[in-house]
């Protein structure tokens, strides 16, 4: 339960215990639970579209309220990763400047720039699926991103000495993956092959951006998880999107 408590106060705004001390290996072993704490945020966001959907809020503000919904859940983290990430490795300077810029707190062009982008996909994809297909994919999404970052995080190398990604390496098992595998498994039997197919899609790309971050970085690091994680979502959204074209025309 300590460890379940611990992953879920990481990865969102809910908070149960009032801890003043964190050990590293409570990071580790709570990266077991990463899939669980996506399964809960993928349907609280279900349900808030499936409820705005039965009001008949308009598909814009459907999905910016569903925007609002997920910061107020899962806070700004993955976001702060993702735009440090874009700040470093797009600056288009050597390894070792990119990684000290990811640890600057300032917020450069990159980040505003990219983080611009990932929020007009991710409007655009809410606004444009049909509400079904959005609450399941949104429940896919963030239990397949948070699987895979539980992947990342025992499957690729960290570059840095210290930091939030280096606590999580040195605890986490092999196997933690394996329950998120389970839930997909589960889901995909519950809702067809169609977001399953989704899942195998995204998996593959995402995996190419994480090689290319660890060739570009030498490793991933606690930002990176945070923008695979966001572009995770809009990738899984746009694999749906794409299949569903497809598979109608």
């Amino acid at each position: 339960m300590r460890d379940f408590i611990t992953a879920l106060e990481f990865l969102t705004r809910v908070r149960f215990s009032n801890r003043k001390e964190w050990h590293n290996e409570d990071f580790g072993r709570s990266v077991l639970w990463f899939p669980v704490i996506g399964l809960f945020g993928g349907a609280v966001l279900c349900a808030v579209n499936w409820q705005l959907t039965l009001l008949n809020v308009p598909n814009l503000l459907r999905a910016v309220l569903l925007i609002v919904v997920e910061l107020f859940f899962f806070g700004g983290l993955m976001y702060d990763g993702y735009m440090d990430t874009c700040d470093g490795v797009f600056s288009a300077r050597d390894r070792e400047r990119m990684l000290e810029i990811m640890k600057d707190s300032h917020v450069g062009a990159n980040a505003v720039l990219g983080v611009g982008i990932l929020l007009l996909l991710k409007l655009s994809l809410f606004a444009t699926l049909e509400p079904m297909q959005l609450s399941l994919g949104v429940l896919f999404a963030y239990v397949l991103t948070r699987t895979l970052m539980a992947f990342y995080i025992v499957t690729y190398p960290n570059p840095r000495n210290n930091g939030i990604g280096k606590m999580f390496k040195d605890y986490a098992k092999t196997w933690y993956p394996l329950l998120g595998v389970m839930i997909l498994g589960i889901l995909v039997y519950e809702f067809g092959w169609f977001y399953g197919a989704g899942a195998l899609g995204t998996f593959v790309i995402m995996n190419l951006w994480a090689l290319y971050l660890k060739n570009v970085l030498g490793g991933l690091t606690g930002d990176t998880f945070g923008f695979l994680t966001e572009v995770g979502v809009v990738v899984y959204l746009l694999c749906i999107y794409v299949i569903n074209y497809a598979y109608l025309y």
